[in-house]
């Protein structure tokens, strides 16, 4: 099985009609379908004797993530470089304008954790760039959500993904990054 499988070479950037069109429906509607729940996350993290209080959502869409992470008790914010999704935030005091290639305007060790679920839109040759940043600006924890090639049922689910890779792919990453692994999603400094 190869290490990586592209999708998306001509690098459709995502759009309205991502968002109008997700899966099938609102991207509001139905966005738990596609990311992990945060309730979810705050179990896995606390778990594994991960304390924490706040939280970067690089990719935040429309700030749903965000929202719910903040309902449950996190400092949450989040970064979109999607200025049209950004517009219909549903929590615009806590998300802003911002893009995981460029994280220089955020201070060392801001976040206990950064979330993220937009990994697989960039291109695997910038990965570790990002995660570099990562570990500038967490004092601990990235989570991160996506599939894994090694896992993925429908491989033509998101016609707007750049890649999918395996799980040792990722792992592999996050180690060149100076991140240890703890378990399927949680990488620590």
């Amino acid at each position: 099985m190869k290490e990586i499988i592209y999708f998306n070479k001509a690098f459709k950037p995502i759009d309205k009609e991502y968002f109008n069109n997700y899966g099938g429906d609102k991207y509001s509607d139905i966005y738990l379908q596609y990311t992990t729940n945060p309730k979810i996350v705050i179990k896995d993290l606390l778990g594994h004797g991960i304390y924490f209080k706040k939280l970067l959502d690089v990719g935040c869409a429309s700030g749903e993530v965000v929202r719910d992470f903040r309902r449950l008790g996190i400092d949450a914010y989040g970064i979109e470089n999607n200025k049209t999704i950004l517009k219909r935030c549903v929590v615009p005091k806590y998300c802003t304008f911002g893009d995981m290639y460029d994280l220089s305007a955020i201070k060392d060790n801001t976040f206990d954790v950064i979330y993220t679920n937009s990994l697989m839109y960039a291109w695997p040759m910038e990965i570790l760039k990002i995660l570099q940043a990562f570990h500038r600006i967490t004092t601990h924890v990235v989570y991160l959500c996506c599939p894994f090639l090694d896992t993925i049922l429908d491989l033509n689910n998101d016609l707007y993904r750049t890649f999918i890779a395996k799980e040792s792919w990722w792992d592999q990453q996050f180690k060149e990054a100076e991140f240890k692994k703890v378990s399927t999603n949680i990488y620590t400094k």
